[in-house]
């Protein structure tokens, strides 16, 4: 019943997935490992983080890439990017009334997935004998 209420609601106002999703989103950030820190970036611009002690960013939509730059003590670094796409409720929002124009506005008709695992590959120490071996002549 409450869902049947909100499409009747985006027919009339238009703006379905501004309504029913909002126009910012949490993503869960989970890195490994645990020790590791990601920062979000979007355009050049600092949006959030991703921390031991918090794991979930909330971040505005919109139809950008958001950069992922991880990092953890004895691990290489590693960057991902996360792209949104066309929400659901855009989509009917297009059918029923007002073509898709409030949530291209709000940034709300764009999504991005609401989970991303960053696994991070220990760093190879150089070893002293490592390095001997290397430069020795043969």
């Amino acid at each position: 019943m409450r869902s049947l209420g909100a499409v009747a609601l985006c027919a009339a106002l238009g703006g379905c997935a501004t309504i029913t999703e909002g126009t910012t989103q949490n993503i869960l950030v989970e890195v490994v490992p645990d020790s590791g820190t990601c920062v979000l970036t979007r355009k050049g611009e600092t949006i959030g983080a991703s921390t031991p002690g918090q794991r979930v960013v909330n971040v505005s939509k919109s139809m950008n890439d958001i950069n992922f730059a991880c990092s953890a003590q004895g691990y290489q670094p590693k960057e991902e990017l996360l792209t949104s796409a066309l929400s659901s409720a855009t989509v009917a929002s297009f059918f029923l009334l007002d073509l898709g124009i409030v949530d291209a506005a709000t940034g709300a008709w764009k999504k991005y997935p609401e989970r991303l695992t960053v696994v991070l590959q220990p760093s190879t120490p150089t070893t002293a004998a490592t390095r001997g071996r290397a430069s020795s002549p043969r």
